[in-house]
C-alpha cells in the first residue's frame, strides 16, 4: 500500500508530461507561460511571457471569494450543492466532509461562471472541487482523500470545529 501511494503520483506526473496539451492544462494559473518565437536572420529566439490572471486580486469576484473563505471555517467550492453534487469528485469531497459530522458551507461554481474561474485564479489550482479550512486552501478531492486516509484532514477539521464554538 505504501509503495502504491508512492508510485501513483509518479505515474500521474508521467502521464501528464507525455501529453503537451495536458502538461500545460494542469499548470497553476500564476505560473503558466506562453511561448513566443521570433525569427532572426540566423536563429530562432524563444521568449516566455507570463499569462495574466483573468481577475486582479482586488476585483469584485476575488473580493467575494476572499470574503467567503474568511467567513466560513470549512468551505467547499464544488459543482452542484452538498445536497446534490453534480460530479463525482465533488460528491467524494462532500462525503469526506460529511463523515466528520461538521456543518460546512458549499458554493456551487456551476451557478456563477465568474466564481468558477475566479476560484481557480484565487487558489492557483486548476480544478474543482476546492476545499478551504480555517482560511487555508487544502486542495481538491484527491488531496482530501490522501489527507483523510492519513488522519491529517481530521485534525484540520477538529481545529475548525473548535474555532466555530
Amino acid at each position: 500500500n505504501d509503495l502504491t501511494t508512492m508510485i501513483r503520483p509518479i505515474i500521474f506526473a508521467t502521464a501528464l508530461l507525455s501529453s503537451a496539451s495536458c502538461s500545460t492544462a494542469f499548470a497553476p494559473a500564476a505560473t503558466a507561460v506562453t511561448t513566443q518565437q521570433q525569427r532572426t536572420s540566423s536563429s530562432t529566439i524563444t521568449s516566455l511571457t507570463p499569462l495574466k490572471m483573468s481577475d486582479s486580486p482586488d476585483s469584485p469576484t476575488q473580493l467575494k471569494i476572499q470574503s467567503l473563505v474568511d467567513d466560513n471555517p470549512v468551505l467547499l467550492f464544488m459543482k452542484g450543492s452538498k445536497l446534490f453534487p453534480q460530479c463525482g469528485f465533488s460528491n467524494t469531497a462532500c462525503q469526506i466532509l460529511q463523515s466528520y459530522n461538521i456543518d460546512f458551507e458549499s458554493v456551487d461554481v456551476l451557478a456563477d461562471e465568474q466564481i468558477r474561474q475566479g476560484v481557480k485564479d484565487f487558489s492557483q489550482w486548476p480544478t474543482i472541487p476546492q476545499l478551504y479550512v480555517c482560511g487555508e486552501f487544502v486542495g481538491g478531492s484527491d488531496i482530501m482523500i490522501e489527507m483523510y486516509q492519513s488522519g491529517e484532514l481530521g485534525e484540520m477539521i477538529e481545529k475548525a470545529k473548535a474555532d466555530m464554538v
